[in-house]
């Protein structure tokens, strides 16, 4: 009978560079594999935090960052102040980027002079939406709304029919206006979870049942109000979604919108699924959008935060670690997103944490000096509330007359 080990290398939950789980992959789950599109919101939705807002420079420095990550999709909205500049300025650049805008009327025009090619026809899908923000009815919304689903194909433009509140409207009428903005010209749709309220089984059903009765790319736009949406995106993978709807650090109104960086992550790991970004360059465009919008990353936060890749304990990991299977240690190594392993000395720390920590000074000491030097860092961090960092440690090793390596 072959090893268990044997039989799992090079399968898609375990390459050279991460372990992920075999179940995922299990025929009766498993998601065959698949290039999807990342559209980021952090231009748009992004900057609808109560707590936000971008200069034209910024924005321009943002695009630039996610243009040399991948993202080859971004948006904007035409009623922020300086939105032609914007949108002046990002396109002069040849950024290799489609450039979507709200179609509003009035204002529309004049980014087409532009160069805009591509426009969002928003149709306020949810009965609650129509009955008590605009006062009027399906039929009519609807067909002004498909007059303008009319107009911008006219004009040579690309149309996403987006439905805000998607997850609350009934499936009869979310098939029928979808089918309807299809007939008119539109070649996406977008399946869109305002209030951050469905799950990802009901994201996954609702993109399979518009692949199913509609020929339009589905997208897909989740938010984060229950913390479920990167899964939420994710299930809209899983049901056939085109595009995905994403923003750097997940900012956006609200509790924000999916993490680009777990969702892209997610993706090439967890399911096999390409996105064309390079992962890598995922914490420089994070620490980019935290400098600019003041909003900091959280220190537990998946991929970019402080914690990700931070041990204190635990043997297994500093084992692994010494005999090069990180990925075993993490789900994946931290390399492949543009991180790296961090190991600290303090409380939880065994004897040898301590001495991976002195090698990577170029240390050796006795087991004695180890024992000593262990007791103390133990002590030390228990006191402080946290873990020592590196000065503090050496200090002790120097007290212990650990100072250079032996040979």
């Amino acid at each position: 009978m072959p090893d268990a080990r044997e039989t799992s290398e090079n399968q898609p939950w375990n390459g050279p560079r991460w372990a992920t789980s075999r179940h995922n992959f299990d025929p009766a789950i498993a998601v065959p594999p698949r290039a999807v599109e990342l559209h980021d919101l952090t231009l748009r939705d992004g900057e609808e935090s109560a707590d936000l807002a971008f200069t034209t420079a910024d924005k321009v420095r943002i695009a630039e960052a996610l243009a040399r990550l991948g993202i080859k999709r971004t948006e904007i909205f035409l009623t922020v102040p300086g939105w032609q500049e914007v949108i002046r300025e990002i396109m002069r650049r040849d950024l290799g980027m489609d450039f979507w805008v709200t179609w509003q009327p009035g204002r529309v025009e004049r980014a087409l002079e532009l160069g805009v090619r591509h426009v969002m026809v928003w149709y306020l899908i949810g009965d609650e939406l129509q009955q008590h923000v605009l006062k009027t009815g399906r039929e009519a919304q609807l067909e002004k709304v498909l007059q303008e689903v009319r107009a911008a194909r006219a004009a040579g433009c690309k149309v996403n029919f987006f439905m805000p509140d998607t997850t609350r409207a009934d499936l009869d009428h979310i098939t029928k206006a979808a089918q309807a903005a299809e007939a008119e010209g539109a070649e996406y749709v977008t399946v869109v979870d305002s209030q951050g309220i469905a799950r990802p089984a009901a994201i996954k059903f609702l993109v399979s049942h518009l692949k199913q009765q509609t020929g339009l790319k589905v997208e897909v736009h989740c938010h984060n109000d229950f913390g479920l949406a990167v899964a939420n995106v994710l299930g809209g993978y899983e049901g056939g979604a085109d595009v995905l709807q994403v923003s750097i650090n997940g900012i956006g109104y609200r509790a924000g919108n999916a993490a680009m960086e777990s969702v892209a992550a997610a993706l090439k790991m967890i399911y096999g699924a390409e996105t064309g970004l390079q992962l890598d360059r995922l914490p420089e465009v994070c620490a980019l959008v935290e400098r600019i919008s003041g909003l900091p990353i959280d220190y537990y936060k998946p991929i970019v935060g402080k914690g990700a890749f931070r041990y204190e304990q635990w043997r297994a990991i500093t084992e692994f670690t010494a005999a090069n299977e990180r990925r075993f240690a993490f789900p994946f190594e931290p390399e492949i997103v543009g991180r790296t392993a961090e190991l600290v000395i303090g409380k939880w720390s065994d004897s040898g944490a301590v001495v991976q920590k002195l090698a990577e000074y170029g240390l050796k000491a006795t087991q004695e000096q180890v024992g000593r030097i262990l007791t103390r860092s133990q002590r030390a961090g228990a006191s402080r509330h946290r873990p020592l960092e590196d000065s503090e440690f050496l200090v002790i090793a120097e007290q212990e007359g650990v100072s250079e390596a032996e040979d």
